[in-house]
């Protein structure tokens, strides 16, 4: 598990933000705004892509 602070960071640091990055995880973007408030853990799956975006960068067709 990440904290929503870690969350935060490497989604801005990709470029995107909360209301946005919904899309890209494939999450809901009510469950994206439970993760920055700290009520909902980051879905493993989500973990595990963020962590490939952040290694490598996000492939083209990734990006919305």
């Amino acid at each position: 598990m990440i904290p929503k602070e870690r969350f935060t960071q490497i989604i801005e640091g990709m470029g995107y933000n909360i209301s946005t990055v919904h899309r890209l995880l494939g999450i809901s973007r009510s469950t994206a705004y439970r993760i920055s408030r700290g009520t909902s853990p980051v879905p493993e799956v989500a973990v595990r892509l963020l962590d490939m975006y952040a290694r490598f960068g996000i492939p083209e067709e990734h990006k919305l």
